[in-house]
């Protein structure tokens, strides 16, 4: 069920989250349970006062002294038993939030690595790392701490006012103005504060954002000697985040303030009414009686001063839930599709047919492809940027369904296989070098989490990279640095062909895999993919280079998202005008 435009109250959004609370519910009913013990035993310390004052000091029995020490003893024992009580329950609830943390942490992010591709690059991923990081627990906060703080400070008001009802019914009615107000007020800002949290945690992810493209580019930012301008632009937006902060605190602030200011004034009127009540000389309340109703007032400050608090952060966490819920309702399509068959292990026939497909916002970046790759195949898939190339590569691996058409392995549609077991049969290296900041050998497990070394060497090899690697301080062990920044681009490159090969997929889609390549780096890599090929693999290349098209079997060449022409590179010299232009061009701008 998608958030809709009136589902923006803090239930309509902490219900969205109760199944991932349902498997803490034990620990957290126990933390409840524990705090409602201290409530009890919070209530019941007025009584010893109560005795205390009213038959020994006042009233002077015969056992006034005992009496004294049996009340201070029990309210001793009370307020250590309770002390006791109320901090088993904070490490339980406390334990308790921090596992739904990581429960919908995990929730978010499975969701976001199953989200296609068109849907990261309309986010920003500044934005969307605050969500991960900041507002899940902010959402944990809203559905463990402040939550079980309200149910439990709810049911001390009513035990409260119960008892106060019990010893002055009067008194009681004369408060009970104040709490309708209290209420509205604490309603009417709290709506307030959500409002402004909203916008904060927009901000912070506006700031996080750029923070991450910044340094991301931070080289890029030096050469162009506009460090300076880096830098006033993140002041600004650190601005615009420190006004927001601001606001929320302002609006946090007047909410606490308003609900503190109205207990103030009820409490004086109780001390007032009661104290005049107690002079009267016939008077029907006592000294001991007027402490414990003015001890009730003052407890109830402090559950109704507790709910204004746990409010605010109600208020944030709802904010916090809609950005979470944002992401979560986002749809993923190819995940829901996926079917049940299982492709062999060595498929024979990829085909395109009749493919369309635009993204989302922009204009077809393929219309009505249609061709087959079969096993043994060493194919190219040739043409301009944005000609549909990397899209068609994209098709392949499910990443995206097609808008017309089918793609299919062996005559059956792809949907029909399981997602994962048909991605089993791929291994892709893309034209963006996608490295962590880990060793090689984990980089390279990517590809295949059981894989030893002398398999990895081997990838390494396939690729031209083991050499360099052998020079790596630590060599397998050396760590990359953020995104592989600790190599060049011609290094990450042939780390991820590495990758690739290491798969031992029957289907290797390599796109651009010669970009940044000396000579003979990229003579080893083309004689490793021939060799897939040979072995009974399909090998498809996506480039834009024309140096390399004579050594394919077959080319396909794209031009503004249809298939102009396939056959050899000489075949298509002769037959497509467009592709031999190309080819010219590309010729005479080496030379």
């Amino acid at each position: 069920m998608k958030l809709s435009a009136n589902d923006h109250s803090s239930w309509n959004i902490s219900r969205r989250f109760f199944g991932d609370l349902v498997p803490f519910r034990l620990a957290l009913l126990l933390g409840i349970g524990l705090q409602l013990i201290g409530v009890g035993l919070e209530l019941a310390q007025p009584w010893a006062m109560q005795q205390i004052f009213d038959r020994a000091l006042i009233g002077r029995a015969s056992n006034a002294a005992q009496i004294v020490y049996v009340g201070s003893a029990c309210l001793a024992a009370a307020v250590l038993l309770r002390i006791v009580v109320n901090h088993v329950a904070t490490l339980k609830i406390v334990a308790t939030g921090h596992a739904l943390t990581r429960a919908l942490r995990l929730r978010v992010f499975r969701h976001l690595v199953e989200l296609p591709p068109n849907f990261h690059t309309r986010q920003k991923s500044g934005d969307l790392l605050m969500r991960l990081m900041g507002d899940a627990p902010m959402v944990s906060t809203m559905l463990v701490e402040a939550s079980s703080h309200l149910v439990t400070r709810a049911i001390q008001v009513v035990g409260t006012v119960a008892l106060m009802v019990w010893v002055d019914l009067r008194l009681t009615l004369t408060l009970a103005i104040f709490l309708p107000i209290i209420f509205f007020v604490a309603r009417f800002l709290a709506g307030k504060l959500r409002i402004a949290t909203r916008k904060q945690r927009r901000k912070e992810g506006d700031m996080a954002d750029y923070m991450q493209e910044s340094l991301g580019a931070a080289a890029l930012i030096q050469s162009l000697g506009r460090e300076g301008d880096a830098v006033r632009a993140f002041a600004k937006t650190n601005r615009r985040n420190a006004r927001a902060g601001l606001k929320t605190a302002r609006a946090a602030a007047r909410l606490s303030s308003s609900v503190e200011g109205l207990l103030a004034i009820a409490l004086g009127i109780t001390v007032l009414l009661g104290g005049l009540r107690v002079l009267q000389p016939a008077a029907d309340f006592s000294a001991g009686e007027l402490i414990v109703f003015i001890s009730y007032v003052r407890g109830l400050m402090k559950p109704i001063r507790s709910a204004a608090k746990h409010q605010a952060r109600v208020a944030k966490g709802t904010a916090c839930g809609e950005r979470l819920l944002r992401v979560l309702d986002e749809d993923r399509p190819v995940r829901l599709t996926s079917g049940k068959k299982v492709p062999v292990s060595a498929p024979v026939c990829l085909a395109y047919e009749r493919v369309s497909y635009a993204y989302p916002g922009a204009e077809r970046a393929l219309r009505h492809v249609s061709f087959e790759v079969r096993a043994g195949d060493y194919v190219a898939l040739f043409g301009a940027s944005g000609a549909g190339k990397s899209t068609l590569a994209a098709l392949a691996l499910r990443l995206m369904d097609p808008d017309q058409g089918r793609v299919t392995l062996d005559g059956v549609e792809l949907p029909e296989y399981d997602l994962d077991r048909l991605r089993e049969r791929f291994a892709l290296s893309m034209q963006s070098t996608m490295l962590f900041g880990a060793s090689v050998a984990e980089n390279l497990q990517l590809g295949d989490p059981e894989a030893e070394e002398p398999a990895m060497w081997r990838a390494l090899e396939d690729a031209g990279a083991a050499e360099m690697v052998r020079e790596l301080p630590g060599g397998l062990e050396y760590r990359l640095g953020a995104s592989g920044s600790a190599l060049s681009g011609g290094q990450r490159k042939r780390i991820c062909l590495a990758r690739a090969f290491l798969r031992k997929s029957p289907i290797l889609i390599a796109d651009e895999p010669f970009n940044g390549l000396d000579a003979h780096a990229s003579a080893r890599v083309e004689a490793s993919l021939r060799q897939h090929a040979a072995d009974g693999g399909m090998v498809i290349v996506v480039t834009h280079d024309a140096g390399s098209l004579h050594s394919f079997d077959r080319v396909l060449f794209l031009d503004g998202g249809r298939l102009i022409g396939a056959g050899t590179d000489r075949e298509l010299r002769g037959t497509a005008i467009a592709y031999q232009h190309m080819v010219e061009v590309a010729e005479g701008s080496r030379a």
